[in-house]
C-alpha cells in the first residue's frame, strides 16, 4: 500500500510518501508564501524518490486546518485531483496531527498555532477536544502542560517551568504516515474568518 501525505497548513509546504508503512521519501520547506508552485513539483519529486507509480497510491492524507486559508485549499485541492486521477482515497485531518511528537510526554499536550491575529488556533493532542481559537494568556492559565507548535516558545515564556515548549514548531507531512487518523471530511477546517486586510506580524 503506497500512501502520500501532504501540508501546506503553515508556514511550510511538506510531502511525504510511504508504502507498507515504511517511510519511503519526505520534503520539507518552510515557507510563507508560494505553496501553490512549490507543493506540486514535491509531490512529484516525493513519489520519484520513493520509487512509486502514481497509480500505486492507496491513501492521500491531507492537512485540513485550521490554518492558513490559501495554504489549506492549496493541499486539498491538490488532494482531490490526485484521487480522482489515481481512485486513491483521502484521509483529511486536522493540521495539529501533523505536529504531534513522535513520543507524546506524559501529562497534557496542546499543539499551538499563531494566527497573526493576536490570538492562537489551538488543540489538545492528550484528549479528543475539538481544535479551537484562544488567546496565549487564556490558554496559559491552564498550565502545567507541554506544548508544541510555532507559538509554542511564547506561550512557555508566560509561565517558565508550567509550560513546557517541544519540538516540532511546524507541521511535517511525515508524522501523518503509518498511522491511525481521525479522519474528516475533506473539506477546509476554518476556525476563523478569512483575513483580507494585512497581516500583523
Amino acid at each position: 500500500m503506497v500512501e502520500l501525505a501532504l501540508d501546506c497548513a503553515a508556514n511550510a509546504c511538506s510531502v511525504a510518501v510511504a508504502r507498507g508503512g515504511k517511510l519511503l521519501a519526505s520534503h520539507w520547506r518552510k515557507m510563507e508564501r508560494g505553496h501553490a508552485e512549490t507543493a506540486p513539483v514535491m509531490v512529484e519529486r516525493a513519489m520519484a524518490d520513493a520509487g512509486a507509480r502514481f497509480s500505486e497510491l492507496s491513501r492521500i492524507i491531507v492537512t485540513r486546518g485550521p490554518g492558513s486559508f490559501t495554504g489549506i485549499r492549496i493541499a486539498l485541492a491538490a488532494a482531490r485531483g490526485l484521487a480522482l486521477v489515481t481512485g486513491a482515497g483521502i484521509a483529511a485531518v486536522p493540521t495539529f496531527e501533523a505536529l504531534r511528537p513522535a513520543e507524546p510526554p506524559e501529562g497534557r499536550l496542546f499543539a499551538v498555532l499563531d494566527t497573526r491575529r493576536g490570538s492562537l488556533y489551538a488543540a489538545e493532542l492528550s484528549g479528543a477536544a475539538e481544535p479551537f481559537v484562544t488567546t496565549a494568556e487564556a490558554l496559559a492559565a491552564e498550565a502545567p502542560f507541554s506544548v508544541t507548535g510555532d507559538a509554542a516558545a511564547a506561550l512557555a515564556a508566560l509561565a517558565p517551568g508550567a509550560i513546557r515548549a517541544l519540538a516540532p514548531a511546524l507541521p511535517d507531512a511525515a508524522r501523518l504516515l503509518g498511522r491511525t487518523l481521525p479522519a474528516g471530511p475533506a473539506s477546509p477546517l476554518y476556525l476563523t474568518a478569512p483575513h483580507t486586510g494585512p497581516v500583523t506580524r
